[in-house]
Parts: structure tokens; C-alpha cells; sequence
């Protein structure tokens, strides 16, 4: 009787041992299998907009996730994924003239942009149907430097014209133009269409076939965008194309919930910045002399506006 009396308690503590161990083990393989989705939140939030995160969102420095270990490509797989699951490409926190980078490498000034590593090809789509067979392309508002050498590689016949503001992109630019080996572009210009100072961009062998810009017009004043127009039609040869690419409103409305929500944060932090509707940007436009060509939509809830100097 003892004997079995100590063998149903020594049963029932280890059927509780086993009930413990069972909950260890799930409970092992739970954290487990949320390991990556911590690790792409971790990339998205912090370690892919770098050094650069924004107080508009209240995102800590990277410095603050270890996770900051991961593979660059790990962490902007987790970025690309993020987004893709999203209704529409969010744009990043603002830095570099409200566009998000990163250093490609800690204590570079080559920077990295996750938004323009994803709308690069869309974009060349799109200018392989627009580009001139010869002559000059001006890029306003470059970036990281990024979409002009790969574009520059798809056109070897431009020659193209990267300029920008923000003297972070200024010293990119040239570490892709060296990086890529591409020679057919030239050495960034420090261009403002709010101030344009012409005797950076003219010259040099005549007009420019295309201007293209892209996310611009949501992330600075509409005096941006008037400006860009105005200096377009002075650099432009007659029949010339600028491309506007970036996310719009159409016919009032936003075209999905999260460039609502962005738009949203964008008009608390400055009144003046915000998405701007489609017809607001053309009726700009055509105050300038252009013409209506198309509209295009682009991945992620994306436009590009097309329009055609006189």
C-alpha cells in the first residue's frame, strides 16, 4: 500500500515535471518562432532609417537595438517585407530632405535608402518609355544617388545631371557614381527649385531632354512644386518631359489608409507639407506652360505625373 501510494505520487509529480516540461518546450518554440518578426520590426522601426530616425514618430537611434547585428540584407528584407504588408509604401522618417537613409555601412557617407532600393526598377520602367535616344537628363532632388547610376547605366547615350540640397546626399552622389562606374554622370549640383541658382544645372551642351524628381512634392512646401515647374520650364527643350514621381491624392481622396495616416503626421509636424492632389499638381503645371501628357499608377499606391513643356 505504501509502495503504491509513492508510486502515484512520484506519478503525479512527474506527470507534473512533464506538464511543466511541455510548457518550457512550447513555450521555448513560441519565442522561437517570433525571433524573425521581432527582428523585422526591430529593422523597419529603427536599424532601417539608421542614425536618422525621426522624433515625428518617436523612434529611438538605432544605437538602442541590439538587433543592429543582423546582416544589412536581413534587415532590409525585413523593411521590403513590412512594406509589401502594408496598403501602401509608407514613406520612411524624414532626414535627408524628408527622405529616409541610412549609412550602407557604419561610418559611411554612402547612404541607403530602403523606398528608393524598391522603386528603382518601377520608375526605370517607366523612363524607358519617356527617355530622349541623346542629350541630358536633369535629376532634381537626387537623394542617395542611387536611382540616377542605375538609371545612367540603363541609358548609357545621357548624360545625366544629379542635383540636391542636403549636403549628406552631396557626398553620396559621388561615392555611387565611383562605386557603380558609370560615366556618363556628372558630379552633383547643388540646386533648390525654391532658390534656383541656374548657373549650377545650364550650360554644358544645351537643354535637358528630362527632369525627373521623385518624393518631393509631400514633404515640402507647395512652393517646391511651383518651383520645380518654373525651373523646368527654363532647363527644358521645347517638347521635353518632367516626371513627378510620389504618392498623390486623386480627386481629393487619399488612395489608402496609411499615406492618410502619413499625410496626417506630415501636417502636424509643418502645415505647409502634405500630400498634394493629382489636378493640384498639373493645374501648378500648366501655369508654367506645360501640358497634360499621362498619369501613371505605380506600385505601393504611388503616381507618376507626366507632363510635356511647350
Amino acid at each position: 500500500t505504501a509502495r503504491r501510494a509513492l508510486n502515484h505520487q512520484e506519478g503525479g509529480v512527474r506527470g507534473d515535471k512533464g506538464c511543466m516540461h511541455r510548457r518550457i518546450f512550447f513555450g521555448t518554440a513560441l519565442l522561437v518562432s517570433l525571433l524573425p518578426a521581432i527582428a523585422v520590426r526591430s529593422a523597419f522601426v529603427a536599424p532601417s532609417q539608421g542614425l536618422l530616425c525621426s522624433p515625428v514618430l518617436g523612434v529611438k537611434p538605432r544605437a538602442a537595438y541590439p538587433l543592429c547585428s543582423l546582416s544589412r540584407k536581413t534587415l532590409r528584407s525585413g523593411s521590403a517585407s513590412l512594406a509589401t504588408m502594408s496598403q501602401g509604401e509608407t514613406p520612411p522618417a524624414p532626414t535627408v530632405n524628408g527622405k529616409g537613409y541610412e549609412p550602407e555601412q557604419a561610418g559611411s557617407e554612402k547612404l541607403f535608402s530602403g523606398p528608393a532600393d524598391r522603386n528603382t526598377q518601377p520608375i526605370l520602367d517607366v523612363l524607358k518609355t519617356l527617355m530622349p535616344p541623346s542629350g541630358k537628363v536633369l535629376a532634381v532632388a537626387e537623394g542617395s544617388g542611387q536611382h540616377v547610376t542605375t538609371f545612367a547605366k540603363a541609358f548609357p547615350s545621357l548624360t545625366f545631371q544629379p542635383t540636391e540640397i542636403d549636403e549628406a546626399a552631396l557626398k553620396s552622389i559621388p561615392l555611387y557614381i565611383k562605386d557603380e562606374g558609370v560615366s556618363n554622370v556628372l558630379p552633383p549640383k547643388r540646386f533648390d527649385v525654391m532658390e534656383p541658382d541656374y548657373t549650377a544645372v545650364e550650360g554644358g551642351g544645351g537643354k535637358y531632354g528630362l527632369v525627373y524628381v521623385v518624393n518631393l512634392t509631400h514633404i515640402a512646401p507647395f512652393e517646391a512644386t511651383s518651383g520645380l515647374f518654373k525651373a523646368s520650364k527654363r532647363l527644358l527643350e521645347a517638347g521635353g518631359l518632367l516626371c513627378v514621381y510620389g504618392p498623390f491624392k486623386k480627386d481629393g481622396k487619399h488612395t489608402s489608409e496609411g499615406n492618410e495616416s502619413f499625410d496626417a503626421r506630415l501636417r502636424a509636424k509643418d502645415a505647409r507639407l502634405g500630400y498634394r492632389d493629382i489636378a493640384e499638381v498639373q493645374v501648378a503645371g500648366e501655369a508654367e506652360g506645360f501640358a497634360k501628357e499621362k498619369v501613371l499608377d505605380m506600385p505601393a499606391n504611388n503616381f507618376m505625373i507626366i507632363m510635356r513643356a511647350s
